[in-house]
């Protein structure tokens, strides 16, 4: 038997280990992770006040006289809205925020999400936005106004798809200083809430590979993205994310429909909208602005995007987007232009396209949108279809012929009456032809019995003996 004093002595060892286990455990419970209160406290941080540092600039009254014809009459969309109005399609848009307490949006807006810069290795945090009214700048709040204001209000002021669900991704810091990776971010939070057409109402001068790698997998996802192609007025310089493959990248034409001399044009331009002098949606809650430029001339082909791809929910987004450079209407030379690409969007062409038959149409004039002509292919009638067009009718008309004349017919079956001149008659022309005596045999000239009532007579009449009249 071992002495007492060994067992003692091992006791402190055994107590020396356990103590260093718990030490090593120790980091691991107050680590962010799943590991206790410590990392639920770490994974869901204390909300940032974002809220606006000066207010936003209040909006102005709509005149009382409208000015010029509106953008649901410029683009057709009275008659889109027959179609289709974007019901079933969420809309993201990745701007300064979006002010849903505006009356044209107070449906048409979700909660959304906030990314702000941070200084510390994680660089930005999201987080769901305190005040989801906020939007500091207001620019997000055109845009949304563009893409989805409702019918229901001012009627000079209805979005493209009314009926469209917008979801806000607010850059608190705004887009020309977020970080590329908040921007990335941002779009990967757009493809998370389910969107099916993302907005990107801004450009960047240079390719910042976080951007390019979170539009890819936008486009991966079957996102349709539209993207502003930016107000530098340059030729031939890519912008981004405008110029990204898959990309929709959106011109600017003024109200004659004419390209902007500040649009910027490419080869890698696709479409172009309205984007001088367009009224919109202000924030604060109420009021409206004026502006200008290619960030308000995407959001109309976003809203195109979401009444088709509400109207055919089965297509891809490069399905959509080849339907919506398709059904453009051509402006200038009716080709390719650098600075408007396929044409002007034209909503309700893109709902109702027929595919490579769509051909000769007008080009756009005085900002309006040319009525689609018919498919030039239309074999019309064949050689057959005359032929039996023309049977039916000969058939047609000879019932109608019977059917008109047989009530001719039974009347005079029920008077007696045979075809040609009465027997014992003779028929007279005009009114000086002389009257021709019976001819030989009759019993005309004979005098009937007297009190004889003749047919036809209340009275007894005398029937004088035929012959010339004195």
């Amino acid at each position: 038997m071992r002495p007492r004093t060994t067992r003692a002595g091992r006791r402190p060892a055994e107590a020396g280990k356990a103590l260093g286990a718990f030490a090593l455990a120790l980091p691991l419970l107050v680590a962010p992770g799943p590991w206790g209160s410590a990392g639920q406290a770490a994974a869901a941080p204390k909300p940032v006040d974002t809220s606006c540092s000066r207010p936003a600039k209040p909006g102005a009254p709509l005149p009382d006289t409208p000015t010029g014809r509106t953008l649901a009459d410029r683009l057709g969309l009275a008659q889109a809205w027959d179609l289709a109005d974007g019901t079933g399609v969420t809309v993201a848009v990745v701007d300064s925020g979006v002010d849903g307490r505006h009356p044209e949006l107070i449906s048409a807006v979700g909660v959304g999400a906030e990314l702000f810069t941070v200084r510390s290795a994680e660089e930005f945090r999201r987080q769901v936005p305190r005040a989801p009214h906020l939007d500091c700048d207001g620019h997000g709040t055109g845009v949304a106004g563009i893409i989805a204001a409702s019918r229901a209000g001012e009627p000079r002021i209805s979005g493209v798809a009314p009926g469209a669900r917008i979801h806000p991704v607010r850059m608190v810091d705004g887009v020309d200083r977020a970080t590329a990776n908040t921007l990335a971010a941002g779009i990967d939070e757009a493809v998370d809430a389910g969107a099916r057409v993302l907005n990107l109402s801004f450009a960047l001068p240079v390719d910042r590979p976080p951007v390019r790698k979170a539009v890819a997998r936008a486009v991966a996802a079957d996102v349709l993205v539209v993207a502003a192609a930016g107000n530098e007025g340059t030729t031939g310089v890519p912008l981004y994310p405008a110029a990204y493959d898959g990309v929709l990248a959106v011109g600017a034409v003024d109200a004659a429909g004419e390209p902007m001399e500040q649009s910027n044009q490419g080869s890698w331009v696709d479409l172009a909208a309205y984007g001088e002098s367009e009224t919109v949606p202000a924030s604060g809650g109420s009021g409206y602005q004026q502006v200008s430029g290619t960030s308000f001339a995407a959001p109309q082909v976003a809203g195109a995007a979401a009444l088709v791809r509400g109207r055919f929910p089965g297509l891809t987004a490069e399905e959509t987007a080849d339907r919506l450079t398709a059904s453009a209407a051509p402006v200038g030379v009716g080709r390719a232009d650098p600075r408007t690409g396929a044409g002007l969007v034209d909503p309700f062409a893109a709902l109702t396209h027929l595919g490579a038959g769509d051909r000769g149409r007008d080009q756009a004039s005085d900002g309006a949108i040319p009525v689609q002509a018919l498919p030039a292919d239309d074999p019309g009638l064949t050689p057959r279809s005359v032929t039996a067009l023309a049977w039916s009718g000969g058939l047609f008309f000879a019932v109608l012929l019977a059917l008109l004349g047989a009530p001719v017919v039974r009347r005079a079956a029920a008077r007696g009456r045979r075809p040609g001149p009465v027997p014992g008659r003779a028929r007279t022309f005009g009114p000086r032809a002389a009257r021709v005596p019976p001819p030989p045999g009759t019993t005309d000239h004979l005098v009937p019995p007297a009190g004889r009532p003749e047919p036809g007579s209340a009275r007894p009449t005398v029937r004088a003996a035929a012959g010339p009249r004195p």
